[in-house]
This record gives structure tokens, C-alpha cells and sequence, in this order.
């Protein structure tokens, strides 16, 4: 292998996760500024992949990245071990630091073809993929995986001792069930005995959305990092808060004006770099930076109509006018 970025970084690793329909270029490049350690595009099916042109592929264009967004991973889904060892390859050859295999989205679009968290129930066929992604990189970047507690009947642990012997380089658990994907609080038993089953890193997944959670999960799990998500919506330097907060044990909250200035310079990044239509990708993302502002249902209606930076650029011009005036 000729480099492992799991291995190499410094631990504990605080990074942003895949999101569908979220991590654009423009959304990673946000986080990245704040200290995200890796970054991942979109997850993308392995069969999109193979049936797209790459002239013509949406696919192929969520899989674009900058040199600056470095380290970066794909991540992948499906179900076909073939399929699977033709994404790893193209992966590779793309340029990507590393490929994910995705054992863990519960969302039906990915589930209803037998991919994601619903790999979990055939431990055979998990494995087999695993191998498969292996074989395709051959060698050249690392492998890792992503699941959750539990499909069913199956748990993490019996995933874990399935694929503990496999070259892989890290593995994030996302510490809720398949049928209960984001209620509840997140399983962190299931994480610290995974540390105890299989000799390579282990990432956590859902109970990082502050600080304090963060913290609370490194020290009780014992886990080798920290995947966010979620939590990044409309605070996109949760990671920094993190690291700040893990170091000194404060971290800096921004002032109203801070996070307008942030949700600005993200519209103005995904106007000059987002492909197709930016401002209808970054409808809801604008909304997220509002939370918590007075009056901030009248400014989201006028958030998720714009079209233009200088329509941006005056719905915040009559926020902080009215942040002057209380």
C-alpha cells in the first residue's frame, strides 16, 4: 500500500462525513477551512457508476474534487461484489485517498436494492464485497467501512469478528439501529467493544454533535475518531470547536454576525463552484445558519428563493440591520 492516511494522520481523527445531497464541493470546502481531517464527497452507487457515461454522469460529477479538499475518500454502495471492484478501481484511479465501503445508510432508496445497513444481515455477502474493494485498489489506497449497531438481528459485533482479519484501515460505527437511524441516543457500548474485536482503527458515528459529546465519546469508547455529520448543519466549524475544546478544554462559540459572515462566504464558494444549479442546492443549507435568530422563519421564506449572491447578500443585510437594532 503506498499510503494509508488512516494510519498516518494523528489521532483522534474529527472529520466530515458522507451525506447525500449535502457534501458537495462547496459544502466540504466550508469544513475543511475548519479543520475537518478528511473529507468525503456524496456517497454513490456502484451501479450508477457502471451504467453512467462520464461524459454524461451526475454520478461522475459528484465524484470531482480539488487538490485542496485533500485527504479525500469516496465512498461507495450497492450490493454486487463485481460491481463493487470496478467502483474501487475507478476510485483509484480518480485519485481518491482512500475508498469507504457504505454498510450503514438506512435510507429506503439505498436499502430497497439490498445495499447499506441491509448488508449487515448477510455477513457473507459483507465480506465478500469487502474483499472485492480490496482486490480493486489493489493495494494502492486504503480500504475502509461504514456500518451502524445493528440490521435486524445482526449486531456490529458479529460484523466485526466476520471481517477482523481483512487488511482494512478503519471502521465507523454509527452507534443507532437501521430501524431507528436517527432517534434516541447513540449506542456507545456497541463502539467500545468493537475496539476490543477487530486491530484496526475505529471511528465513531452519532454522538458528536457538540463538543462536550464528542469528549464524552472519545473518552468512554476509547474509538480512534470522530465522524460528524448532522451536526455541521448551519455549523460548519463544529469540528474546530471539537479539536479547540479536546485541546484546551474551551472553544470559541460565533457571534450572530460571525455566522452570517460564514453562511455568506459558503453561498459565495458554492456560486463559483458547485455544478449545475447552486443556489437551489443551497436553499436549505442557507436556512440551517438562521437557527436560533430572531425572526428566522420570515428569513428562511426568503432564503429558499434565492437565486443570486445579491439576493443573499440582502436577506443578511436585513438581519443584521435588525441584530443592530434590538
Amino acid at each position: 500500500m503506498k499510503r494509508d492516511i488512516w494510519q498516518e494522520l494523528v489521532k483522534p481523527l474529527i472529520y466530515l462525513a458522507p451525506m447525500s445531497g449535502i457534501t458537495n464541493k462547496a459544502y466540504r470546502q466550508i469544513v475543511k477551512s475548519f479543520a475537518s481531517d478528511i473529507l468525503f464527497p456524496e456517497f454513490v452507487s456502484i451501479y450508477a457508476m457502471h451504467y453512467q457515461t462520464e461524459e454524461n454522469s451526475r454520478t461522475m460529477q459528484m465524484l470531482e474534487f480539488d487538490e485542496s479538499e485533500r485527504p479525500i475518500i469516496a465512498q461507495v454502495f450497492g450490493s454486487d461484489p463485481e460491481l463493487f471492484y470496478e467502483a474501487a478501481k475507478k476510485c483509484k484511479d480518480l485519485g481518491f485517498d482512500g475508498v469507504d465501503i457504505n454498510f450503514g445508510c438506512p435510507a429506503p432508496k439505498v436499502a430497497k436494492n439490498g445495499g447499506g445497513c441491509v448488508l449487515l444481515g448477510d455477513l457473507g455477502l459483507s465480506r465478500k464485497i469487502i474483499q472485492a474493494v480490496i482486490d480493486g485498489v489493489g493495494g494502492e489506497i486504503p480500504v475502509s467501512v461504514k456500518t451502524r449497531v445493528s440490521y435486524k438481528n445482526t449486531h456490529v459485533r458479529d460484523f466485526c469478528k466476520v471481517i477482523a482479519d481483512l487488511p482494512l484501515s478503519a471502521l465507523c460505527i454509527h452507534g443507532r439501529s437501521f430501524e431507528k437511524p436517527y432517534e434516541g441516543q447513540s449506542d456507545l457500548d456497541c463502539i467500545k467493544e468493537a475496539k476490543g474485536l477487530v486491530p484496526f482503527p475505529v471511528m465513531s458515528s452519532g454522538h458528536g454533535h457538540t463538543p462536550e459529546a464528542a469528549k464524552e465519546t472519545l473518552d468512554y469508547t476509547g474509538c480512534d475518531g470522530i465522524a460528524v455529520a448532522r451536526g455541521t448543519f448551519g455549523k460548519p466549524w463544529l469540528i474546530k470547536q471539537i479539536k479547540d475544546y479536546l485541546e484546551t478544554g474551551s472553544y470559541h462559540e460565533p457571534t450572530q454576525v460571525e455566522i452570517l459572515d460564514t453562511m455568506v462566504l459558503h453561498a459565495s464558494m458554492a456560486e463559483k463552484i458547485n455544478i449545475g444549479r447552486p443556489f437551489v442546492e443551497l436553499r436549505k443549507v442557507l436556512g440551517w445558519y438562521i437557527k436560533g435568530i430572531p425572526n428566522a422563519s420570515q428569513y428562511r421564506a426568503q432564503l429558499v428563493r434565492v437565486n443570486s449572491m445579491e439576493e443573499v447578500r440582502v436577506v443578511v443585510k436585513n438581519i443584521k440591520r435588525q441584530l443592530t437594532n434590538q
